[in-house]
Parts: C-alpha cells; sequence; structure tokens
C-alpha cells in the first residue's frame, strides 16, 4: 500500500528541500511543487487567495489542487511588479485572525484516512523526517 504514496512522499521531500534552499539569502528562484505550496497557502491563508478562484467539491479520488479553478493573467514585467507589490503588502497585514488555522476541520483525522506512515520521505539523494503527529515537534 505504501507504494501507492510514494509519489506523495516524493514530492513533499523534494518541495521540503526545496524550500529549505529557497531560504537562503543567496537564492535566486524556488522549485518543487510548487502547486501543492499553492494549494496549501490557498487553504490557509484565504486572503492571499486570488478573488477569481472558487473553491470546488472534489470528486472521490481527485487531487486537492482540482479544488481551485481560474486561470491566471497574462504575465508582464509589469503586471509581475504589481503582484509583487500586492503580495507583499498582504502579507506583511496578516492578523492571526486572517490565517484559516483549520482549514480541514476541526476534526481532519475523523474525515481524511490515515496513512499510518511515520518516517523518512525519500527522494534520490534527499531524505526530510515526516511525522503527522507532531510528537517529533517538541
Amino acid at each position: 500500500m505504501l507504494g501507492e504514496y510514494a509519489w506523495g512522499a516524493g514530492a513533499l521531500a523534494y518541495l521540503y528541500r526545496q524550500l529549505g534552499i529557497a531560504s537562503r539569502a543567496e537564492a535566486k528562484g524556488v522549485s518543487g511543487c510548487l502547486t501543492l505550496l499553492q494549494c496549501w497557502i490557498y487553504d490557509h491563508f484565504p486572503t492571499l487567495r486570488p478573488s477569481r478562484l472558487e473553491p470546488r467539491e472534489l470528486e472521490r479520488g481527485q487531487a486537492g489542487a482540482f479544488r481551485w479553478r481560474g486561470t491566471a493573467p497574462r504575465s508582464s514585467k509589469r503586471r509581475d511588479a504589481q503582484m509583487l507589490a500586492y503580495y507583499r503588502q498582504a502579507i506583511d497585514s496578516l492578523t492571526p485572525q486572517s490565517v484559516s488555522w483549520t482549514p480541514y476541520g476541526r476534526s481532519p483525522h475523523l474525515t481524511v484516512r490515515r496513512t499510518l506512515y511515520q518516517g523518512l520521505l525519500r527522494f534520490a539523494e534527499i531524505a526530510e523526517y515526516y511525522d503527522p503527529t507532531g510528537a517529533s515537534d517538541s
């Protein structure tokens, strides 16, 4: 059964590593499964969610990224600079009340199927420890 979830472990391990690299002062960009990161941001920070995107119900087995539909505006240097300024201001003005601390409900463990996996997420030479219980946080 773990084999069917191995792609997810690889994507998470790679994203965790790339976010660590991107947080360094000399970093010039970020890579990894940015769709996964984007969906996580939309779930936890509603004020950062583009207004043209409406959440929708998922069909059984459908990936969470399908919850958001819409199209991105065409890119231009001027538009990109405006969006960067907008998001910087939006992030600077976040408050604890503007964060969705429980976007998956108050008891997601009752509605989300358990995988029971705890341990290393590995992909190629990347390994990141995964503990969904949070026991390793203390």
